[in-house]
């Protein structure tokens, strides 16, 4: 028996915890149910290299089966539905509709979304991923934020879209680039702030954990209160130039000319 993270109950905890949840992998498998990796480099050199890893990440000693599969589990559960189109109640079905602003920036704007749920599910994916010892995400340490988030994740009450607010960019609308990329968290810090940014299936989810960290223009997409979420698109073309900022490959293919 051991102490779990999120309830801090003394208890058996389950063995196999994942960190990034199963079904964000489903694009990543092939039809032998292994999962395609992502080689960045390769594909900046125009090598289609791809290796086959049985699954995603999971570690095991850090929950409770109660906590991982119920308490967790549902708020993974609605970013699903989100994210896979699956069907709703009518009452719950999104309203979508493309936008694109004075300044030339295209973003789809969602109403109706569950604040409550999507914010703890976002969060729950930070959270896990700062919990875990594993290699992929060691950059993610988040030192008070830690207890604050598993605070509001176990009463089950996020705090104000102002507080650790959110923002999500997409290249879902340029074909020519994959989508079926996961990358590992990356830790920014900006004039003395502190942001984090982890790459899922052709969303990038920001997380600005430190006051006031958030630009101001992206504070108006982040995700509100009032139910509503505006996902930036990246300009048309430009989704593999970012990937490649984003994972330092520009940087280490100039070091190995």
């Amino acid at each position: 028996m051991a102490i779990c993270k999120l309830c801090k109950n003394e208890t058996d905890l389950i063995k196999k915890s994942h960190i990034i949840p199963e079904f964000l992998y489903k694009e990543l498998y092939d039809r032998s149910h292994r999962m395609r990796k992502f080689d960045a480099i390769a594909k900046a050199k125009g090598i289609e290299k791809v290796s086959k890893p049985p699954t995603g990440e999971y570690e095991g000693g850090l929950l409770c089966r109660e906590c991982d599969g119920e308490r967790l589990g549902k708020y993974e559960s609605y970013l699903g539905k989100i994210l896979v189109n699956s069907d709703m109640p009518e009452e719950q079905k999104l309203h979508c509709e493309r936008i694109v602003n004075e300044t030339g920036v295209e973003f789809l704007k969602i109403e109706n979304i569950d604040y409550r749920l999507l914010k703890l599910s976002l969060l729950t994916i930070l959270w896990r991923s700062g919990i875990s010892s594993r290699q992929t995400y060691k950059e993610v340490s988040l030192g008070p934020y830690e207890e604050k988030i598993r605070e509001q994740l176990f009463e089950e009450e996020p705090s104000s879209d102002s507080d650790i607010p959110i923002v999500i960019m997409s290249w879902r609308n340029d074909s020519e680039l994959a989508t079926d990329v996961i990358a590992q968290p990356i830790k920014h810090r900006k004039n003395g702030k502190t942001y984090y940014s982890i790459i899922l299936n052709g969303y990038i989810i920001l997380y600005f954990v430190s006051e006031n960290s958030i630009d101001e223009n992206l504070n108006f997409f982040r995700l509100k209160e009032d139910n509503t979420l505006s996902i930036v698109h990246l300009p048309r073309g430009t989704g593999m130039d970012f990937l490649m900022n984003y994972t330092g490959v520009k940087n280490e293919i100039q070091k190995r000319k």
